[in-house]
């Protein structure tokens, strides 16, 4: 009697997996996607503007603020590079941009503490992106 009790909660315990897939081949783990809060952020950014001027740096989504300038004796330490341009339907990447050239530079703004709002090198000037906010 025992063991009956042990099989019917054994079957019905691996039978309930959340994890597996009966296949004619026997079970195979399924294929779950993870997507981030940053590729979240981006892809609802773009939804809402197709031409939004963004990229991603350190799982954070940056958009160019047009109201803002900023003095050339004003930037800080070299940050990084875009290294890849977005394309449709392609998950967000660290150092990815929608519309920056692969090789614009990204440069922390002396005295800022956190790294809410970064300078971008457009040829001779920059411009300040600033961080969305999650939620």
């Amino acid at each position: 009697m025992k063991s009956a009790i042990v099989l019917t909660l054994l079957s019905t315990l691996l039978g309930c997996s959340p994890n597996t897939t009966q296949t004619q081949q026997g079970v195979q783990p399924n294929n779950i996607t993870e997507i981030s809060t940053t590729e979240i952020l981006a892809q609802e950014t773009i939804r809402d503007s197709p031409h939004a001027d963004l990229f991603i740096f350190k799982n954070g989504v940056y958009v160019v603020d047009q109201q803002l300038t900023i003095k050339s004796d004003q930037i800080g330490e070299k940050l990084g590079t875009i290294q890849q341009q977005h394309k449709a339907d392609e998950p967000f990447t660290e150092f990815m941009s929608t519309t920056l050239p692969i090789g614009t530079e990204m440069y922390q703004i002396k005295n800022e503490v956190h790294i809410d709002q970064l300078a971008i090198k457009v040829k001779d000037h920059y411009k300040v992106y600033k961080a969305l906010e999650e939620g």
